[in-house]
């Protein structure tokens, strides 16, 4: 399955973002899941992620893992905020 995961960082913390999104990003392995494509726009303001997972299952073992949750914090002062849909949904 596949996840395209909208972040909106006008105004955000990018150093407090880039930060947790290391953190999260090195998660996804464990779960199958993968980074297939990471693209911020050139004046900061937004980035797109696709994601894949193998199934549901996995996507919300991920959302669910410690390590994940331990670096809401710093997602919280990111000041970012983001949104995700099943790209299979669109079609």
């Amino acid at each position: 399955m596949l996840k395209l995961v909208t972040i909106e960082l006008s105004g955000a913390d990018l150093e407090a973002f880039d930060s947790y999104e290391a953190a999260v990003l090195a998660v996804l392995p464990e779960h199958g899941g993968r980074l297939e494509l990471r693209v911020r726009a050139m004046d900061a303001s937004k980035e797109t992620h696709l994601l894949y997972f193998p199934d549901e299952a996995a996507y919300e073992r991920f959302r669910a893992d410690p390590r994940r949750t331990a670096v809401q914090d710093q997602w919280r002062r990111s000041r970012a905020t983001s949104s995700a849909i099943d790209v299979e949904r669109l079609s």
